[in-house]
């Protein structure tokens, strides 16, 4: 079984090319030893790139856990990635893709950059979390593709993110569970975050759905600033959010590691 290893700003993928098979289909155990970063290859998740009859291809993602969720920003720009440099779909350097929850839209820029409109938000404020984090400077929930809570912190680097984030994404009144993303502003439409991701159950190096989630908090707070750039424990983050033209696109670093195969049988 071949398969693509990636990162997107850190956030860590194995990829396959699943569109003859159904390896997507194996028992979770079998990606959970993929994703052990001492047993496995070791990732964040596993991304499958399948045949879709209403798009360009279709997107399966599953967390480290081995549990399919809804959506991973990060992962989609590096799919796209794979299926433009790698897959070399097609000549286009805009794609079309199908996932759990609904259809996206990416495009590959002149200088390899990944673009990513983000189609999925509701649910905001459906969730009471001031509760959470009394001492935050504020606070923000909304599904951006999975649910994320977000807090405004004085010092993001500082912030005992794994001491208060599993108490948090375990609290009973989140369903399926909840990332767990803390902010600070750095200065006018600059941002430093850092994210707690279910699933992963670790601070991972960034998060595409969770930056989005900042993104809006940070806007619902300040004021309606469209061009944003957020800095992740992995790396540079941009984003576009026009109101206007309900339009949220991000970018950032999108790397082919390297390129394997499973010599036993998984």
């Amino acid at each position: 079984m071949n398969f693509w290893k990636y990162q997107a700003n850190g956030n860590d993928f194995v990829i396959f090319d699943d569109r003859l098979s159904l390896f997507c289909s194996a028992p979770s155990a079998h990606f959970e030893f993929i994703c052990d970063r001492k047993r496995g290859v070791g990732a964040d998740g596993v991304l499958f790139l399948k045949k879709s009859m209403k798009a360009d291809f279709k997107m399966i993602y599953l967390n480290a856990d081995g549990n399919e969720v809804s959506m991973c920003g990060n992962g989609a720009r590096a799919i796209t990635h794979f299926v433009h440099n790698v897959i070399q779909m097609q000549q286009t350097d805009e794609y079309i893709f199908e996932t759990k929850n609904g259809i996206y839209h990416s495009r590959v820029g002149t200088s390899g950059k990944i673009f990513l409109d983000m189609t999925e938000l509701y649910d905001e404020g459906a969730v009471e979390i001031k509760d959470l984090f009394p001492e935050a400077k504020s606070y923000y929930y909304a599904n951006t593709g999975v649910p994320h809570c977000v807090f405004e912190v004085e010092n993001v680097d500082q912030f005992d993110l794994m001491g208060s984030a599993p108490k948090m994404r375990y609290d009973t009144r989140f369903k399926e569970g909840v990332n767990i993303n803390v902010f600070q502003v750095l200065g006018p439409s600059e941002l430093k975050m850092r994210t707690y991701e279910r699933g992963v159950e670790a601070e991972t190096l960034a998060c595409g759905t969770g930056t989005i989630a900042v993104a809006l908090a940070y806007q619902k707070q300040y004021g309606n600033q469209k061009q944003l750039l957020i800095h992740s424990m992995g790396g540079e983050l941009y984003v576009i959010l026009d109101n206007e033209k309900n339009k949220r696109e991000y970018s950032g670093e999108v790397k082919l590691v390297f390129q394997g195969k499973f010599l036993d049988p998984i």
